[in-house]
């Protein structure tokens, strides 16, 4: 008798240690759940669309140094070009959406391109923690060209077919020198090349007689160029003694805006503390990153999270309608 109670014992006894063994499991992975750091607890990779030594890798690295000290967690940068900015720009609308990977987008990347090219995504499928600077496309000559003013090469643009570089086929600055042709009724035979760097170096070389771009203007303070005419709303802030086309006559605007973003399906809390930290960047830097930004020839515009949205939704409505009035071939 003894022995069955020994044995009835000893089976309870196992049973009840088991029960308090998955107890205690379960208790601990509810606490874990429910402990889980907040966000974020792990590196943020930010997705450049374009090469090292370009523009978008200075703006990843002015901001991601910045975010990593604001936000505790280190900001990595990854490389995805190609296909003019498509690539990174499809690779980062699909990406898990928990805010660890940002992008590095532009009006020309996110807005313009998906409604000339045929793209796998939109510009609503990005969220923007906030636009950070502005750029404009800018009809470039050579600082000795007989062309003083606009008026002056439009003039001859009546009388003969003009050579003019962008930097790419249906790109901001192709639109812009397009347009421009169109309003001004001038001859222009266009030369795309892959960059503004390779664009101005034509221009420089004598292989063509203007260049339409948004950042030759290292060139223009060498004292190499000089800039008829910027494709914008109202004058640069680096540069108020140039006109806008408007101001002379033809009404081409096309700003560019550049912002970091993150997926759209992003959670609106994590939304929420990336775009206060962008804020806080803008609050204690604010002034080094004007300077910063103005060296690499960019107009410093700190929006909010609601503001950038609302400018985004502005410059699609603005560029579609820019797009069908041109009357020019899309690939779409």
């Amino acid at each position: 008798m003894r022995a069955r109670m020994r044995r009835g014992y000893g089976w309870g006894m196992r049973f009840g240690l088991v029960s308090a063994a998955l107890l205690l499991a379960f208790s601990w992975s509810s606490m874990a759940g429910s402990a889980e750091a907040p966000f974020p607890n792990k590196p943020i990779t930010i997705v450049v669309n374009y090469a090292p030594g370009g523009v978008m890798d200075t703006h990843a690295r002015i901001f991601g140094d910045r975010l990593a000290e604001v936000l505790g967690q280190p900001v990595l940068k990854v490389h995805k070009p190609g296909g003019g900015g498509t690539l990174g720009a499809s690779f980062a609308a699909r990406a898990k959406p928990d805010g660890y990977t940002l992008f590095t987008g532009t009006s020309s990347s996110l807005i313009l391109t998906p409604i000339i090219k045929k793209v796998d995504y939109t510009w609503e499928d990005f969220v923007s923690i906030g636009i950070y600077c502005r750029g404009a496309v800018s009809l470039y000559v050579k600082k000795e060209a007989k062309w003083k003013t606009l008026p002056d090469f439009i003039q001859e643009g009546k009388e003969r077919q003009l050579v003019v570089s962008s930097s790419g086929k249906l790109t901001h600055t192709d639109f812009v020198q397009a347009i421009f042709a169109k309003m001004a009724g001038v001859k222009q035979a266009h030369v795309p090349y892959k960059s503004c760097g390779e664009a101005v170096a034509a221009l420089l070389g004598g292989h063509v007689d203007a260049d339409f771009c948004q950042s030759s203007m290292g060139q223009l303070a060498a004292g190499a160029v000089r800039i008829l005419a910027v494709a914008d709303y109202e004058r640069s802030k680096i540069n108020p003694e140039i006109n806008t086309f408007k101001e002379l006559g033809y009404p081409v605007a096309l700003p560019l805006y550049y912002s970091l973003c993150v997926p759209a399906k992003t959670p609106k809390n994590v939304i929420e503390i990336l775009g206060n930290g962008m804020q806080e960047v803008f609050k204690r830097y604010g002034k080094e990153i004007q300077e910063e930004l103005i060296r690499v020839e960019f107009i410093p515009s700190f929006f909010t999270v609601q503001q950038s949205m609302q400018e985004f939704k502005k410059d699609y409505e603005t560029s579609l309608k820019v797009v069908q009035d041109s009357a020019l071939p899309i690939e779409k």
